[in-house]
């Protein structure tokens, strides 16, 4: 799964998945910078509380989802 946050223009997201090279789980985390954070978990419910608290946290410091943008209508012009 993917969270995205916005705030100031800023961007922000993390994920949550399963190891790439093994059983364990990652919540990887985009800074707006371009630092990326790994941090691994092979216990669910550390997992899930971890991620609970980063949601919450990101919340509390003024981060919120992303606002839709309004798309532009295609045009039968466009397909061609």
């Amino acid at each position: 799964m993917i969270w995205f946050f916005e705030r100031q223009q800023r961007r922000l997201h993390y994920e949550i998945r399963r190891q790439t090279d093994g059983d364990d789980y990652e919540i990887v985390i985009n800074h707006p910078d371009g630092r990326v954070e790994v941090e691994r978990y092979s216990d669910p419910a550390e997992l899930l509380a971890r991620a609970t608290s980063l949601h919450k946290g990101l919340i509390n410091e003024g981060w919120s989802a992303p606002t839709p943008r309004p798309r532009s209508p295609i045009r039968p012009s466009d397909l061609v």
